[in-house]
């Protein structure tokens, strides 16, 4: 039988899970947007790159049947320095390589997620020692701290659109999600 102060910590710990789960919650479904809209600008960059060659390519041919066309000249060079400067900018960017190191963030968050899930129903079903479970726990947060350290910033405008996805999606109704997985396994063991 558990002491009142026992009682006390393991309800202290789920509130404090639950605040968790939600926090890395949010921060993996940010970085998650993010990395799509790397995706897409990545994308965007390399049809403007094409469209851009192909025009200067085909002024390039035009000058070539009509040598004495100034205005075919400037526009060609303008666009090849346009694909000049899309590859530049391109390059600089990076955005296939933003966009990977954003899922990697994501990821880390998620399985971060996961585990305090793990440890949430471990505390709820006291499976383990809540002395046990408070370690695993203080790692998870190391880890967050960690993590943290190492995430870009992010616009507002993505943070907005992260918001209005978890809400669409109830992503982030860590409640639900593990009120239901608490009934369906109480139920199973209520069976035995």
């Amino acid at each position: 039988m558990q002491t009142d102060i026992e009682v006390n910590k393991q309800e202290e710990l789920k509130e404090e899970l639950k605040n968790f789960i939600v926090n890395v919650g949010w921060t993996h479904k940010i970085h998650i947007v993010r990395s799509d809209e790397y995706i897409y600008y990545s994308k965007l960059f390399k049809w403007i790159r094409i469209i851009l060659a192909a025009f200067t390519s085909s002024g390039l041919i035009g000058i070539l049947f009509d040598s004495q066309s100034y205005i075919l000249k400037v526009v060609t060079a303008i666009f090849s320095f346009a694909t000049v400067a899309m590859n530049g900018l391109d390059k600089a960017g990076d955005f296939e390589k933003l966009c990977l190191k954003e899922k990697n963030d994501a990821n880390n968050f998620w399985k971060l997620r996961t585990d305090a899930e793990s440890l949430l129903s471990k505390t709820v079903f006291s499976t383990e020692s809540m002395g046990r479970i408070d370690q695993e726990f203080e790692e998870l947060k190391r880890l967050r701290i960690q993590y943290n350290a190492g995430l870009l910033n992010v616009p507002a405008k993505t943070v907005k659109k992260a918001s209005k996805l978890i809400h669409k999606r109830k992503d982030n109704g860590f409640c639900c999600k593990v009120q239901k997985k608490v009934k369906m396994i109480s139920q199973l063991f209520s069976k035995f």
